[in-house]
């Protein structure tokens, strides 16, 4: 009967968590790019994507009001100018990723691209953006 209840109390518990969107999502990012990306709501942008195009002042616009990672992988890639893309790794190119602001309609996340020393010398201020 205990084993019983503990189980249903992790069930219960499981079921309460948040997981809105588990899908993968993947960030192109222009070639060469380096400092931190910001990713913002924009209610105009077109739904349901899961490939989101950073410009080249590092900005990306999806319609999501809750952006996070969720459960799932992120993939981020450099985008050349033909269109072929190389792999960014989290860790040696990509730190700090956030788990995204979503207080309000704002709905924010951000990440920095570079390597980890330009990465810990460079603040994220996201009144710049």
């Amino acid at each position: 009967m205990k084993t019983f209840l503990i189980f249903l109390t992790a069930v219960l518990f499981l079921a309460g968590c948040k997981q809105q969107d588990q899908s993968q999502r993947t960030f192109l990012i222009p070639e060469g790019y380096t400092g931190w990306v910001t990713v913002h709501n924009d209610p105009s942008a077109e739904e349901n994507v899961k490939e989101y195009k950073v410009n080249k002042e590092g900005h990306a616009s999806v319609n999501e009001k809750n952006i996070h990672d969720g459960w799932a992988a992120t993939n981020y890639f450099y985008l050349d100018k033909d269109g072929d893309r190389k792999e960014l790794s989290p860790g040696k190119m990509i730190h700090g990723a956030s788990s995204g602001d979503e207080t309000g309609k704002k709905g924010e996340t951000y990440f920095f691209v570079g390597d980890k020393k330009k990465f810990e010398t460079t603040e994220y201020k996201p009144e710049d953006r």
